[in-house]
């Protein structure tokens, strides 16, 4: 045991952590305001994130000590379960005016985020399964087919940003598996054109189309859709290149910005840490997406080179998916931010997605005794 866990990714280890301790504190920085007004601690977001924090690295280190390929055998138990929760998260009603959640008495659990790592672990089933059979375009639409049932399910609640998500990854998935570059270019435009499909009658939401319109137009709803994107945007830039100082940022401090310790966390180091700081996080993420390359590059069979490049793909989107609409390069969407934002599900799902990445990485070639 001992010898195999030298053979981890300590680089990859390192970034994550240093990630959640910039997350936890500008979590507290733009929470305890709020919660000395509410009459409680000023630690009780930090408090309860880092009990998530604690968790979700506990998950990390169990995930890794699991072969990676093990879960081969469990893909199609975890895929179901979690169908199962995203019915139950339409069953059991809203939850701060969305169904998204499932309440567990003092928490909420978000299945929309596990079920982004259960397609990638019933993708990488799959895939591996028909390596060695004869795949053509018909496969690529029956490999499609286990993204679009947890995809409709999150559509319903209604989600649209956790559905991109998951095609995103179908799409890498696919291109590390060998599938023809051709057939992915024509599966994405179909994809656009459903998109305007859908936009042109009426299936996105109006919430949904005036965030589209705000991101292209921020100016068109200043005080609606478009207020979360003008308000970053001035937090962000009124950072300059040293930023105003942890606890000093006018926006941040004011509650300006909405769901700032969730969605909108990286204002809060764009205002408080400037340019330096902004950019260093984006290398930090830059690291830990090239560490998920070489751990598909080096993974022992197929099964783990598309898992790893699954789970890469995914956080890539969702940095760039977050970072980018907050600087006003990507629509409004609620999404967090892997490993500072605040939120259990997100937290816990990031890190055993790092686990998974640790465990294919650790079983990279045999160990000779």
């Amino acid at each position: 045991m001992t010898r195999l866990l030298r053979r981890a990714d300590f680089q990859m280890l390192t970034i994550v952590l240093v990630l959640c301790v910039i997350g936890s504190v500008a979590i507290y920085s733009c929470t305890k305001s709020d919660m000395v007004k509410l009459g409680k601690s000023p630690m009780a977001k930090l408090k309860l994130q880092l009990v998530w924090l604690v968790i979700g690295l506990g998950a990390l280190l169990g995930t890794m000590m699991i072969d990676a390929s093990k879960l081969r055998r469990l893909s199609l138990p975890i895929y179901f379960v979690c169908m199962g929760l995203l019915l139950i998260v339409l069953v059991v009603g809203p939850i701060r005016g969305t169904t998204r959640w499932i309440s567990l008495g003092p928490i909420n659990l978000q299945p929309a985020e596990l079920a982004k790592l259960a397609v990638i672990i019933m993708l990488g089933t799959v895939l591996a399964r028909s390596e060695d059979e004869r795949w053509d375009f018909v496969f690529l639409l029956r490999a499609l087919a286990y993204v679009a049932g947890p995809a409709v399910l999150i559509l319903l609640q209604p989600d649209l940003g956790t559905p991109i998500v998951m095609f995103f990854v179908w799409l890498t998935m696919l291109y590390a598996f060998g599938a023809n570059p051709v057939h992915l270019v024509a599966f994405a435009l179909a994809a656009i054109l459903l998109f305007a499909g859908a936009w042109g009658f009426g299936i996105i939401r109006p919430h949904q189309k005036r965030r589209m319109i705000s991101f292209i137009d921020p100016g068109a709803d200043p005080r609606g859709a478009g207020y979360h994107l003008r308000q970053s945007l001035i937090a962000i830039g009124s950072g300059h290149l040293w930023g105003h100082g942890l606890f000093h940022g006018p926006q941040s401090q004011g509650s300006f910005i909405p769901d700032q310790e969730t969605d909108f966390i990286f204002t809060v180091v764009g205002e408080e840490l400037g340019f330096v700081g902004a950019v260093s996080v984006v290398m930090l993420y830059g690291l830990l997406l090239w560490r998920g390359l070489m751990v598909a590059a080096t993974a022992q069979g197929m099964f783990g080179r598309v898992v790893a490049m699954g789970i890469t793909g995914m956080l890539l989107l969702q940095v760039m998916a977050n970072i980018g609409m907050t600087i006003g390069m990507a629509p409004v969407k609620g999404m967090a931010l892997p490993f500072l934002s605040y939120g259990g599900s997100s937290m816990v799902t990031s890190m055993i997605s790092v686990g998974i990445l640790q465990s294919i990485y650790m079983r990279r070639d045999p160990i000779v005794f």
